[in-house]
């Protein structure tokens, strides 16, 4: 019969406890992450405004006021803003800004910080920075909006994946959730799997998308992952189209539509609020 001293007796229970403790955290993990799953899959379809228009005279702000109101004539309605001050957050606080963050949140709004990545080109201590300044600067802000973000494949995808992962956690541990990032385009599962982003913007164009964009029902499509990771953003629409609206708010959990016009390169189809914004407002209100 084997002898066991009180040292090893020690190290053994030690071992144990510590086994058992690991399984605790990990069924804690799993069930937080199972309650956020069941949270978000129930959340009704909102609304992701690129507000990009600067807030003058905020307080008479017609296209702030209009929003901040059918906001609160519509509270079931999820809403979450992109400010934009500077392609950023600028390099000094403007208290114009800061006042408009006030008031959205005032009516319920989630406010998101814009900070570029040019395609995983940009360093990460530039992007770094922008996310820290927001913090700084507009310590109200509740998200970030991680734009121009890639969507490829292989090696560099898979180095591309990481990267996004590694700032939408960066993110996280400086208190901003969700974290939005824009491909614009379809976008490869391993970037939902990797977690990549809380959301990710898997179409930014002229016209609508089709239901087979939409679903991602393809080898290393998206459609294992649920509507609240994805988002649609549609411009220069000058007519509200409710059938191609309902096919898209069917598919991606956060939507938007603008007559805005993108012509030519030097045009920002995200500089006024859309005409359709009372029509978007009422077509959600009754999920």
């Amino acid at each position: 019969m084997p002898h066991f001293t009180q040292a090893s007796i020690l190290l053994v229970a030690t071992l144990v406890a510590t086994q058992s403790a690991n399984a605790q955290w990990a069924g804690a993990d799993r069930l937080a992450e199972n309650q956020r799953f069941m949270q978000l899959a129930n959340q009704p379809t909102g609304i992701l405004i690129p507000l990009y228009l600067y807030p003058a005279d905020i307080h008479t702000n017609a296209a702030y006021n209009r929003l901040i109101d059918l906001k609160l004539e519509h509270p079931t309605v999820p809403v979450c803003a992109i400010m934009n001050p500077a392609n950023g957050p600028g390099e000094a606080v403007d208290a114009n800004y800061t006042k408009a963050i006030d008031r959205l949140q005032g009516a319920g709004i989630v406010a998101l910080g814009y900070v570029s990545t040019a395609y995983a080109e940009r360093d990460d201590a530039g992007v770094k920075a922008d996310v820290k300044r927001w913090q700084e600067f507009y310590p109200r802000t509740n998200g970030v909006f991680l734009d121009e973000m890639t969507n490829d494949l292989g090696a560099e995808g898979e180095a591309h994946i990481k990267h996004y992962a590694a700032l939408t956690q960066f993110c996280h541990e400086e208190g901003f959730w969700p974290v939005f990032a824009n491909p614009g385009t379809g976008t490869p599962g391993e970037y939902f799997t990797g977690r990549a982003a809380d959301v990710i913007v898997i179409h930014e164009a002229a016209e609508y998308p089709d239901d087979t964009s939409l679903k991602g029902d393809y080898f290393g499509g998206y459609s294992d992952y649920p509507p609240f990771t994805r988002a649609a953003l549609v411009h220069s629409q000058r007519d509200w189209n409710e059938e191609a609206f309902k096919v898209m708010r069917k598919y991606v959990r956060w939507v938007y539509v603008t007559d805005d016009p993108y012509e030519n390169p030097a045009d920002n189809p995200w500089d006024t609020l859309t005409s359709h914004i009372e029509r978007t407002f009422e077509a959600l209100a009754d999920d």
